[in-house]
């Protein structure tokens, strides 16, 4: 975001392309006033994406269960492809709806259009974070939708409240996940995911399967607060990168070791996938 000298306003780093072509006026308004839709986020470099594959199916699987239509892969790979073809590195955002979809009217057979946002890189959040437990359940966690209220608004709670994030408690007052991000934890060598109802991560999935190609254990398990006590190390994951968490509540965790430069170690030398 930027401010135009000349006019006064506030001019925005973000382009926008619906199916591939720069987005016009109506278009967005059609995406701003329809809250059902799906999306994914994901970082390019070099014109490649860690976990493209994981990131293209999630959108498939969404669209086929929230709209009972198949995503053609290969056209919105093709509107990737000339979203970004000026920009080789860039943080990106897709987001898939029903053109013919409103607030008063959602016909069965949904037409399906994709938004794709283009911003500059996101840097790597490096700074230990400290979340606040509070009790919530995503509507359709599986799921990664576009009801953020409800998340932001817990966010900004936990901010309110002198930490820096959310970590959300489900029904059995155990961790599942925080607002944006997925949750791990270290014990000894051994790497514990919430056991919860969630949104299984890209790059928590990229992890997973890189620890054990070295040889590492994991398992899911249900984390209660009480366990925190126990654990040698907490962390932080999505597309933007890894980062250990300073404390849950009142609960600290040492902020560095060598778990954690493992994983950062495992993240660097990740394949990524041409688009």
């Amino acid at each position: 975001m930027g401010l135009d000298a000349q006019h006064g306003r506030l001019v925005s780093d973000t382009r926008a392309f619906v199916d591939g072509r720069p987005a016009d006026s109506a278009a967005l308004i059609r995406f701003a006033r329809n809250g059902y839709h799906h999306f994914t986020t994901m970082q390019v470099r070099a014109g490649a994406v860690r976990g493209l594959a994981l990131h293209l199916a999630r959108l498939s699987d969404a669209t086929r269960q929230m709209f009972s239509v198949e995503l053609d892969v290969a056209a919105l790979r093709a509107h990737l492809r000339a979203a970004l073809a000026s920009t080789p590195d860039a943080a990106v955002r897709i987001s898939v709806a029903a053109r013919n979809h409103s607030v008063r009217a959602m016909p069965v057979s949904a037409q399906i259009e994709t938004l794709i946002l283009v911003d500059p890189p996101t840097p790597w959040r490096h700074a230990p974070m400290r979340v606040m437990s509070l009790p919530h359940t995503r509507y359709q966690p599986q799921l990664k939708h576009s009801g953020l209220f409800d998340l932001f608004a817990l966010r900004q709670h936990a901010v309110r409240h002198g930490f820096d994030d959310a970590a959300l408690l489900n029904r059995d007052h155990c961790i599942s996940e925080g607002p944006t991000f997925n949750l791990g934890f270290v014990l000894d060598d051994l790497l514990l995911w919430p056991q919860a109802e969630r949104l299984a991560g890209t790059t928590e999935r990229l992890l997973q399967h890189a620890w054990t190609t070295i040889g590492g254990h994991q398992r899911q398990q249900r984390i209660a607060l009480d366990d925190l006590a126990t654990f040698h190390g907490a962390f932080a994951c999505h597309s933007g990168g890894i980062w250990p968490l300073r404390c849950i509540d009142a609960q600290p965790f040492p902020s560095h070791g060598e778990w954690l430069t493992r994983l950062h170690q495992l993240w660097d030398v990740l394949p990524a996938e041409s688009i």
